[in-house]
Order: structure tokens, then C-alpha cells, then sequence
């Protein structure tokens, strides 16, 4: 519970403070308007500034090389997204990308892996998405046993404490 309310000020102080100067931040908009001045905050990243072309806001998070705000010249796809976001972890799972579409209450699933083996059509993001990249945690088995080692550690340390404490 302590850690919950520590995790939710820790988000809420990061993005107060990283709201300095001037921000494009209504998701109502059509596209995302960036001033020239525009430096970016914690966790944004601007790419395509210059093209000539609006910028949309995505957000990315997951198995994704740099996780937050994203602004991507319009017409960007899937795949150029997460190029443009550092690529993706060696965990990555390609197929199961999930697209959370503003105004669309299902999300949009992506087998991107298929997509490019089958020479298909990769889906062009819109201003507004959310994009997951979900983890594969079979190949990340090291991880795992260690997550689940800490587990059991910090469980035994517990009870040694309730103990003690008897």
C-alpha cells in the first residue's frame, strides 16, 4: 500500500515538474502543435521536426528502447515508430503489439512479426495512440528466476522479522 502511494506522488511530481514552459498536451486536438522552442521533458521525444508535416503525439511503453511521449511526423507506421523509439529489447514480443485507438473501445492487435514475414501492410499510427509492446518473459528466463529469488528472499526476510519481532 506504501509502495502504491509512493509510486502514484513519484508520477504525479514528474509530470508537474515536467510541465515547464509551453506544452502540447490536449489529446482532444486533431494534431499536436510543437513550438520551434519546444524542448522536450522527461520522457517525450520529438522525431521528423522539420519535414513539413504535423506531428502526432503516440505514446509507447513496454519492450521498447525509449518509453514514454512520442511525437512523429503524421503518416509514421507502426514499424517506423518503434524504429524511431530505439528499436525494440531482445524480449520483445512482435506478435501481440496492442493499439489503444482514442474513440475506439477495442484495442487493435498487431502480429507484427507476421506482418512483415507475409510482405502485408503495416498500420499507420493516429494522433493519440497508445502502443504496448509486450514482453516475451520465456526468452528472459534469467530475469524471471531472479524476480521470483528476491520474491522468496524478501518473503523469508519478512517472516524472520514477524518472528523476531514475537
Amino acid at each position: 500500500m506504501i509502495i502504491k502511494k509512493i509510486l502514484t506522488l513519484c508520477v504525479v511530481l514528474s509530470l508537474t515538474l515536467s510541465t515547464h514552459g509551453i506544452r502540447a498536451e490536449s489529446m482532444d486536438d486533431k494534431f499536436t502543435q510543437i513550438p520551434p522552442n519546444h524542448s522536450p521533458g522527461a520522457g517525450e521525444y520529438v522525431h521528423g521536426v522539420g519535414y513539413g508535416k504535423l506531428l502526432m503525439r503516440v505514446m509507447l511503453f513496454g519492450a521498447v528502447g525509449q518509453q514514454g511521449v512520442h511525437y512523429f511526423p503524421e503518416g509514421t507506421d507502426l514499424m517506423f515508430a518503434i524504429i524511431y523509439s530505439g528499436g525494440v529489447s531482445e524480449v520483445a514480443k512482435m506478435n501481440g503489439i496492442k493499439i489503444h485507438r482514442r474513440n475506439i473501445k477495442e484495442l487493435i492487435n498487431v502480429d507484427l512479426e507476421d506482418l512483415l514475414a507475409e510482405g502485408e501492410k503495416v498500420p499507420k499510427l493516429m494522433d493519440g495512440d497508445v502502443v504496448s509492446v509486450s514482453y516475451n518473459w520465456r526468452r528472459d528466463m534469467a530475469t524471471l528466476s531472479t524476480f521470483t529469488g528476491f520474491i522468496a528472499g524478501m518473503t523469508g526476510f519478512a517472516l524472520a522479522m514477524i518472528a523476531l519481532t514475537k
